[in-house]
């Protein structure tokens, strides 16, 4: 929904624009409405066909793209981990925050996180790693192949 808010408005929209226009109300200073007239009818039988329409289409995306998505990157990081875990030894929170690091500059380790965190790395060390994280997601595109 938060990736198609304009769809998701507009089936709200639909619902209770034409309501709206019916209703009688007033606002008090605090922002509080008070219906005036009977609405009870309105609400008894209401068509959702739009709205269960646009959340099947969220449902649909989330399951078909976004999950795909999702599993593709976690099939990345465990095929990546085990590539850093087959040039050095270390335990799996460093090796997380590696591959975080990388992610977030474009597959290359920073010279800030490399002094702050791996300093004890070689040089070759780094270059494998930073091999490997562009190997599975290209510079660092999490969604790249």
């Amino acid at each position: 929904m938060l990736k198609n808010l304009t769809d998701y408005d507009g089936s709200l929209e639909s619902l209770s624009r034409p309501l709206m226009v019916l209703v009688e109300y007033s606002m008090d200073e605090q922002g509080r409405m008070t219906v005036q007239n009977d609405t009870a009818n309105w609400y008894r039988f209401i068509d959702m066909t739009q709205q269960a329409e646009t959340l099947f289409r969220f449902v649909e995306q989330t399951i078909n793209i976004e999950l795909v998505e999702e599993l593709a990157f976690l099939a990345n990081y465990d095929q990546t981990k085990k590539a850093i875990q087959d040039v050095v030894d270390m335990p799996d929170r460093k090796i997380d925050l590696f591959i975080q690091a990388c992610l977030q500059n474009n597959g290359r380790l920073s010279d800030q996180k490399r002094a702050s965190h791996f300093d004890f790395l070689s040089d070759e060390e780094v270059s494998r790693m930073e091999e490997a994280i562009r190997s599975a997601y290209g510079n660092g595109d999490p969604k790249a192949p």
